[in-house]
């Protein structure tokens, strides 16, 4: 059965458009690739049907909620979703997008685990994770996710499961319009 909703992505290595292809399938419905300014540019607000924004995390950036942040919702149920490779209740408790979505009440966040093959990460990328797993071996205390990064640094790592889209899916049903 079909479930009126709308489903924007953008992905950089799959992982996310992946959970976007996965989540479209359960719903009746298709996946489109994000484009930001397009958006932007709609009256989001006038429609019914919940709006979900997925997109990888690359450091404090998650474009899901950039872009929602700028957008006028109305009262329109809206989800950001942020995939990446911090352990899920590491991403839940931290809750990166809750200051940039605090002005918008209705959208709801959700993490989701990812996948970062580093046998496909650009020199740029590589460069930036350098960095960041010199910087978390440094640390006197070590956090689970802080540990689970350094062990996944230079390996193939995918963390995604569909069984994390469960929360998302009944959020999405939840707040469909009623025929």
């Amino acid at each position: 059965m079909c479930v009126p909703v709308e489903i924007y992505c953008a992905s950089t290595y799959g992982s996310t458009r992946q959970y976007a292809a996965e989540l479209a399938r359960r719903l009746g419905v298709t996946a489109h690739e994000l484009d930001a300014e397009a958006l932007k540019r709609q009256d989001l607000g006038s429609v019914d049907a919940p709006l979900i924004v997925l997109s990888p995390t690359f450091g404090p950036q998650i474009e899901a909620a950039d872009v929602l942040a700028d957008c006028d919702l109305g009262s329109r149920p809206t989800a950001a979703v942020a995939v990446g490779m911090s352990l899920p209740e590491a991403a839940r408790s931290r809750d990166q997008m809750a200051g940039k979505l605090k002005d918008k009440p209705q959208v709801a966040r959700f993490y989701l685990p990812g996948r970062l093959n580093y046998s496909e990460i650009s020199r740029a990328h590589r460069a930036v994770m350098w960095g960041v797993i010199r910087a978390l071996k440094a640390k006197p205390k070590k956090s689970d996710n802080d540990a689970a990064m350094i062990a996944a640094y230079d390996k193939d790592v995918d963390r995604v499961d569909f069984a994390e889209l469960d929360a998302l899916e009944a959020w999405a049903r939840k707040h469909a319009p009623r025929a």
